[in-house]
């Protein structure tokens, strides 16, 4: 996981973010592959068909993206930094992230999409930060010392905040709904909010054919539709077995599905017309 996102993290110094964010389907894709794989989990149709939609989905988004090679120096990013664009951007975000975590907070909605509305605002800061963070180091490394810039460590500052408080809410998201449910809708609007940070920041469409993006947007929309496919139903695989089936018992009246009393020594009761048992000590315990 360590290679990975390093691996991830370089990705954004070299390409855009439009298309970077979209091509995470890819890691939902290759678990289901991997799992029905090592640990021998059933490989449902859905799961080709949507392992098929996210790969070509990958196609066109890897052949329509903005093919732009844009340095990333700290005065680039002062310049967009500052712009009005960002700026407006950023006041409007701000007061929907407001709004949604009064709601989250004072009224106690923790719907899941207000939760994971929340992850996808802090990720549009997040990738933004991410690109400039790890831009300057590339521009570091190739040209001229980026690091002793201001900018880079207010980006980093950034970085680093919206991650934790990202992975905050996405946890609580995770603790109330089912992994299942939460992973398609958080890869729907991470990427989403991905490519609307790319967009109004960085500028990655400026000059794009109406075609071209066109045929970028669908491709987004078969990598969305592949990534509900792969998940689809998924935590049906696993329930909880949450009682005991004692099954037939000739000569016996059995209930159909028993819960033992954990706090209790007894492991089930079988229903003899009494309303009571004894108890190690003697004395009647209710049943």
């Amino acid at each position: 996981m360590a290679l990975g996102e390093t691996g991830n993290f370089a990705a954004y110094g070299f390409a855009p973010i439009t298309l970077i964010a979209p091509l995470g389907c890819m890691s939902v894709t290759g678990s289901a592959f991997i799992s029905a794989m090592f640990l021998k989990e059933n490989l449902r149709a859905s799961d080709v068909l949507g392992m098929t939609l996210a790969f070509a989905g990958s196609y066109l988004l890897v052949n329509f993206a903005p093919n732009i090679s844009q340095a990333i120096s700290a005065r680039t990013v002062q310049y967009y930094f500052v712009g009005w664009q960002f700026l407006i951007y950023v006041i409007l975000e701000i007061l929907i992230f407001c709004i949604l975590l009064y709601f989250y907070k004072r009224k106690g909605m923790k719907h899941i999409v207000i939760l994971l509305t929340l992850v996808a605002l802090l990720a549009s800061l997040t990738v933004i930060s991410v690109k400039a963070v790890s831009g300057m180091i590339t521009f570091s490394v190739t040209d001229k010392m980026q690091l002793t810039y201001p900018i880079f460590y207010i980006m980093l500052i950034i970085m680093i905040a919206s991650c934790v408080f990202q992975v905050k809410f996405l946890n609580q998201a995770t603790n109330l709904y089912s992994t299942a449910t939460v992973v398609p809708i958080n890869h729907i609007f991470f990427t989403t909010s991905a490519i609307i940070a790319g967009i109004v920041f960085y500028k990655e469409f400026l000059g794009a054919a109406f075609l071209a993006m066109f045929i970028y947007f669908f491709g987004c929309f078969l990598s969305f539709l592949g990534v509900l496919m792969v998940t689809r139903n998924r935590e049906k695989e696993h329930l909880p077995q949450s009682y005991i089936d004692l099954g037939n018992i000739p000569g016996k009246q059995t209930l159909d599905k028993i819960q033992p009393d954990s706090n209790g020594l007894s492991r089930g009761t079988l229903p003899d017309g009494s309303d009571s048992t004894k108890s190690q000590s003697g004395e009647k315990k209710e049943v």
